[in-house]
């Protein structure tokens, strides 16, 4: 197995994560593997020290932190075959892992390592900004947003919970054009999201069938509803059985996607960036992940 080189977000999970990955470098240095790391300090550092450990010829490259960590490495790795990403998934939501079944325990994501199992996964493109797990907006945009506010004053899920109460006071109906592979959906949205991962929000399986090996988004549009009917299928969403709600919900794969409607922000990977007019593109097989090997189910 390669040297691991870990970049590891030290807030991330609220704190936890440091202690986390204290837990990693005792179990590592009791089998005596050789590794090394680097902590940021600040946001979109991740990016910087994947790409300077690439330059200094690290080839097994590990983010240890949140989805955003995991988004950072990714940005500055993909489409390298000469490199392997890791994911120790300890921060808050980890909702990337979940598609993966990336273990959140340390003694797991050791084993896992060593196991030296990677596979291929895709990259996703929305515009030019890069991502692997969930793109969207509408509805969930809005919960990002509120989730800042309460996050300076409570940790863990409680800012969530919190964002998606206060977005619900104000659910917008959004006029807009999403063209899939050659196929034209033209109607008002709350929520549309380009699953190449299944979960955003730390659980909320908007994209339950995707897989991130297939070359594919699951595409999820949801239409305007009452609250009343949008308090009825928020609690699907947890277990992914929204999609089963056709008169509300459409749901469907492609793998080029342009959405036309007027500067809407985009919901990247959990953090907001960039607005549409979008056009999202799918990188099939882009970046080699350390991941279990798929089930003969999934396979």
């Amino acid at each position: 197995m390669k040297k691991p080189f870990f970049i590891v977000n030290p807030i991330a999970g609220g704190g936890r994560c440091a202690e986390l990955f204290s837990e990693v470098k005792r179990l590592l240095s009791e089998r005596g593997v050789k590794f090394s790391f680097a902590e940021t300090e600040r946001p979109r550092q991740s990016v910087e020290l994947a790409a300077a450990a690439y330059d200094a010829g690290e080839r097994l490259i590990i983010a240890v932190g949140g989805d955003g960590t995991t988004n950072e490495v990714a940005s500055a790795l993909y489409q390298k075959n000469d490199v392997t990403m890791g994911v120790f998934p300890f921060g808050t939501g980890n909702d990337f892992a979940k598609a993966l079944r990336l273990p959140t325990k340390p003694d797991e994501a050791v084993e896992l390592l060593l196991s030296d199992s990677v596979r291929k996964v895709d990259v996703c493109l929305a515009n030019d900004t890069p991502f692997i797990n969930v793109a969207g907006f509408g509805f969930d945009v809005d919960v990002l947003l509120n989730t800042e506010k309460y996050k300076k004053r409570y940790k863990g899920m409680l800012p969530y919970l919190l964002g998606i109460f206060k977005a619900m006071a104000s659910i917008r109906n959004i006029p807009a054009k999403v063209t899939a592979d050659g196929e034209t959906y033209e109607t008002p949205l709350m929520l549309a999201d380009f699953g190449n991962g299944t979960h955003i929000g730390g659980g909320m399986a908007v994209t339950p069938e995707a897989d991130p090996t297939d070359g594919k988004f699951d595409v999820c549009l949801v239409k305007p509803v009452s609250l009343a009917t949008f308090l009825t299928l928020l609690p699907k969403f947890i277990k992914g059985e929204h999609i089963k709600y056709k008169k509300y919900v459409k749901y469907f794969r492609a793998s080029e996607i342009a959405v036309e409607c007027e500067g809407m922000p985009l919901n990247i990977d959990g953090e907001v960036a960039d607005s549409t007019p979008v056009r999202f593109r799918m990188l099939h097989a882009a970046l080699n992940i350390i991941a279990p090997k798929p089930s003969p189910k999934e396979a």
